[in-house]
């Protein structure tokens, strides 16, 4: 028995739900990771249409305790309910320390909108928390044009943490125009390696698989772009196809890639497990991604341990990660330089080595060296 478990809460604005099965995975990864070497549970806090009352679902995964708590959703003179949310905090906290027993450490996952309640478990109980932020939210292209009230909110909940932990170091520095005092460290997605597997060989491929997974949002992921660009290869050549997997709405490209006349080398698939993923990302031969903008993708980190490259635009966090020894780059919204990445790859001109791949990202992104780096800051924390 490890007698130095610390007792973890992972307070997650953004954890897998009734309202979306996919919506912070990636928190859920980290606090799986965690557990490794603390006893974790999570809270989350979601308001619910189809409830009258408030609602606990409890369970275990992983070894750690989830606990998801809904409230009704509803308006007092069209502001949201604070009251029915606070009280959803107070009985799933109660659920949490039930398991738990004293939490030393609160493990905040997304400032907006828990954040108050981790600055609340401080001032009352005198429980310390870090941030782990992945919101891209806070992508400094933009930031000008964002809420006042959460730029606000971001500095006041930042300022009061023990240490803020963005998943890229692109996103530590738009958090430190926020807050610039912030003790900051830069703790990456994780992957459990033990389910994104080395991709295997090929005896026989007569085209290349492509695959894209994504929430489908356009003004972030640039989809259309990439349909745009797949409809242009498809011109000269068709020894390809690429796998589409999204948990959006994909409707309007369905129509464009019936209107490009692609249905012969693009499939859309709906929302996939995480073992249907990791089967689908080891089957592939590269990761496609064309975002406006991003932090640092899971699905990157994911590819690389299955050894699969990564063709990507050069944005954010992406080039902390990918280079010209895993992938290849391009520019942001270039879509003839993305044009011109395909086919080279597809005409070999790149060659990766898959056990490369995944070795950076065991060194990484595994549960292990990541639940190790999480410790390091929980012991400086307290």
């Amino acid at each position: 028995m490890n007698l130095n478990r610390k007792k973890i809460l992972f307070l997650s604005s953004w954890y897998p739900s009734e309202i979306s099965s996919t919506n912070g995975n990636f928190v859920q990864k980290h606090a799986e990771s965690v557990q490794l070497n603390n006893d974790v549970a999570v809270l989350a806090i979601f308001s619910s249409k189809k409830d009258s009352e408030i609602r606990i679902e409890e369970k275990e995964n992983q070894g750690v305790r989830e606990i998801i708590v809904y409230y009704p959703k509803k308006r007092i003179f069209l502001l949201p309910n604070y009251f029915l949310h606070f009280k959803a905090f107070q009985l799933g906290l109660k659920k949490a320390t039930f398991y738990l027993g004293k939490i030393d450490l609160v493990h905040l996952n997304v400032i907006f909108p828990l954040g108050i309640w981790a600055l609340w478990l401080k001032w009352f109980q005198k429980i310390p928390y870090v941030i782990t932020e992945h919101s891209t939210f806070y992508n400094s292209n933009s930031l000008h044009e964002k809420s006042k009230f959460k730029i606000w909110f971001a500095k006041v909940i930042l300022k009061r943490s023990s240490a803020t932990l963005p998943v890229s170091e692109d996103l530590g520095k738009s958090l430190k125009r926020i807050s610039s005092k912030v003790s900051m460290r830069y703790i990456s997605n994780v992957v459990d390696e033990k389910v994104f597997k080395l991709k295997s060989d090929k005896s026989v491929k007569n085209r290349t698989n492509f695959i894209h997974i994504s929430t489908a949002i356009d003004k972030h992921k640039n989809v259309s772009g990439i349909i745009r660009v797949f409809s242009e290869l498809y011109k000269t050549r068709s020894d390809f196809h690429l796998h589409f997997v999204s948990d959006g709405n994909t409707e309007s490209l369905k129509l464009l890639v019936k209107d490009f006349k692609l249905d012969s080398v693009i499939t859309f698939y709906s929302t996939k497990t995480t073992h249907e993923i990791a089967d689908m990302i080891s089957a592939s031969d590269a990761l496609v991604l064309f975002s406006n903008y991003e932090n640092f993708p899971c699905v990157i980190a994911e590819a690389l341990m299955c050894g699969v490259p990564i063709i990507s635009t050069n944005v954010n966090g992406i080039p902390e990660h990918v280079n010209s020894s895993n992938g290849i780059l391009v520019n942001r919204g270039d879509e003839k330089e993305l044009l011109r990445a395909l086919n080279d790859f597809l005409d070999e001109k790149f060659t990766f080595i898959p056990i490369e791949l995944r070795n950076y990202a065991l060194k990484h992104f595994s549960y292990e060296e990541v639940s190790l780096k999480f410790n390091e800051v929980y012991e400086q924390a307290l």
